[in-house]
């Protein structure tokens, strides 16, 4: 009896070191490929409206992104769809938006040499406007 105990608490034991492992190592990856940039006006990133500044991009996994912003505090979470670079020429970290009239709306983010990138869902609000004009592409630099 004691050695069936012993035995269980051992596993235990094991399987939250492994947890604790496995989690550390994804918030490591994730906290590697966060993107800074600074962003001269208002956008959305899905159905939140943000204003211009600095802001942190970081991939948190399976699809979902936040966009933190320093100047505020402000976090926004969304989920995103990979998305293929199809030049096949190297790829500098950027964040692409669409304009639409005075309307910003974030449609891509790219890490440096990655042959992908995240591309946000369309929001109601961008929708709506894509009914009547074609956006602008706007691209924002952006760093590791």
């Amino acid at each position: 009896m004691m050695n069936l105990t012993r035995r269980r608490m051992t596993v235990g034991a094991a399987l939250m070191a492994a947890t604790f492992f496995v989690l550390s190592v994804g918030s490591a990856l994730a906290q590697s490929r966060a993107l800074m940039a600074t962003i001269p006006f208002g956008f959305y990133a899905g159905e939140t409206q943000l204003p211009a500044g600095d802001y942190r991009v970081d991939t948190i996994g399976s699809g979902v992104v936040k966009l933190f912003n320093r100047d505020t505090h402000t976090p926004v979470i969304f989920h995103t769809n990979p998305v293929r670079n199809s030049s096949r020429e190297p790829v500098s970290a950027k964040l692409v938006f669409h304009r639409y009239g005075q309307e910003y709306f974030l449609s891509e983010m790219w890490w440096s040499n990655q042959d992908g990138g995240r591309e946000t869902q369309l929001s109601k609000r961008e929708r709506q406007l894509a009914k009547t004009a074609a956006p602008a592409r706007i691209e924002s630099v952006a760093h590791r």
